[in-house]
């Protein structure tokens, strides 16, 4: 149940989610339906028109959560402060479809529960959100489709910057940063500008076969496997036995959460260059 989060609650996460990027609108869209038990998605995206669509079998939301959903707070994820401690779901502020919104023309939500055969639309137009209404044609299971219209619009220098090949490459590989972590959910990713698919991930075991479906046996055959406790800390992972030209392949995940540039990303880059370095000096292969 999609409910409006505590005064507490809200002071406490008012980090204000600020979508910079095409990529970053897609992430959050993805991780939604991850969120909802999803085990298919499916992303079309035409970057010449800033159009994203993302289309999952997840739980669906009924006639009443549809009417709160984009509305900023509003969440089914975290209901109250205790709820941080043990966070199950990656979006829980509430605010990635208000912030989405408000950065597009059309936003436009359908969705299905497994209990009906109904399909009720939420559509924002300007970031405001009109009245939803059941669809004349339903969808054929449950789920939920999101499609974005016309983003950036109101920011045309960031849209005028944006690359459609280089964007195109970043979204592939947020895309498959995000199914390491997920082997079970199969993902696929359309480039409607060019009509290509760009990404066709099947669900499989695990991490390591996951990793085997986008680099190849090859590479996943070079990996060595890692795992490590110190108190209520645990990690695992896996690190090439041989170097790589630059960090396009490096993953760090905490709780299953992808990270990108942080400060433990270079705590781990000072200690494999020691090392490396060390095991240069005494002759071992690095």
């Amino acid at each position: 149940m999609i409910k409006c989060l505590s005064r507490e609650v809200q002071a406490r996460l008012r980090s204000g989610i600020a979508i910079f990027s095409l990529t970053q609108c897609v992430e959050e869209l993805l991780l939604n339906s991850i969120d909802a038990g999803a085990t298919c998605v499916a992303v079309r995206v035409d970057i010449e028109t800033c159009k994203v669509q993302v289309i999952d079998n997840g739980s669906g939301m009924d006639r009443e959560n549809m009417e709160r959903v984009g509305n900023r707070y509003f969440t089914s994820k975290c209901g109250s402060l205790e709820d941080l401690d043990n966070l199950r779901f990656h979006g829980f502020r509430g605010e990635a479809i208000a912030s989405i919104a408000g950065l597009a023309t059309l936003v436009e939500i359908s969705s299905r529960t497994h209990q009906s055969v109904q399909t009720f639309v939420k559509v924002f137009k300007d970031g405001k959100g009109l009245d939803v209404y059941e669809a004349d044609l339903a969808r054929p299971a449950a789920g939920t489709t999101v499609v974005i219209c016309n983003f950036f619009h109101n920011l045309p220098v960031r849209r005028k910057r944006l690359d459609p090949v280089l964007e195109c490459e970043r979204i592939r590989q947020r895309i498959e940063g995000i199914s390491l972590m997920h082997p079970s959910v199969s993902f696929s990713l359309r480039n409607d500008t060019t009509g290509t698919m760009v990404v066709q991930l099947s669900k499989t075991r695990n991490t390591y076969f996951r990793f085997t479906q986008i680099y190849g046996l090859g590479k996943a055959q070079k990996l060595g496997e890692i795992t490590c406790s110190h108190n209520q800390f645990e990690m695992s992972g896996f690190i090439g036995r041989e170097g790589h030209y630059n960090s396009s392949m490096q993953f760090l995940f905490v709780n299953k959460r992808l990270l990108l540039k942080t400060r433990i990303h270079k705590l781990l880059h000072f200690l494999l260059k020691k090392v490396s370095v060390a095991n240069r000096q005494n002759g071992s292969p690095t």
